[in-house]
């Protein structure tokens, strides 16, 4: 008995915590994303609707959370411009990257795709589907 009591207790810290954690954040429909954002999605992913928004408050500040329904994921900056691209295991779409770094995965990693693309203050930082990770910086030259 003693022994359920600790784990109830501990499993009521640990919902408390988790709660805690998440105490600014805040669930937004898609109309009230940032309209950089809401074009963003329109343009980019012209096949795919937003299925979850959040923000989240930051020491850098605003940021938004967004999933589409195919399970991508967008976080963009409070004004609406795009930080981090997580397609899963799909392709990040070409267009968003560097013309180097899209030629550089097609003749140096055959079959590899960029499934995650982070947008950084001094470049890029890419994922590929065969676990590699790729820094560039903006000029799309290897960091």
């Amino acid at each position: 008995m003693k022994k359920m009591k600790i784990m109830v207790f501990a499993l009521i810290g640990l919902m408390t915590k988790s709660m805690a954690c998440k105490a600014n954040d805040k669930m937004v429909f898609a109309e009230n994303l940032p309209t950089d954002a809401k074009v963003f999605v329109q343009h980019t992913f012209p096949r795919l609707s937003v299925a979850y928004a959040e923000m989240r408050t930051t020491r850098q500040g605003t940021v938004y959370e967004v999933s589409l329904n195919d399970g991508t994921e967008v976080f963009f900056s409070q004004n609406g411009t795009w930080g981090m691209i997580d397609c899963k295991s799909e392709a990040v779409p070409a267009s968003l990257m560097p013309a180097s770094l899209s030629s550089l995965v097609k003749s140096q990693f055959t079959g590899a795709k960029v499934v995650r693309l982070d947008r950084t203050e001094s470049g890029y930082l890419a994922a590929l589907s065969n676990g590699i990770s790729l820094r560039f910086d903006h000029e799309g030259l290897i960091a």
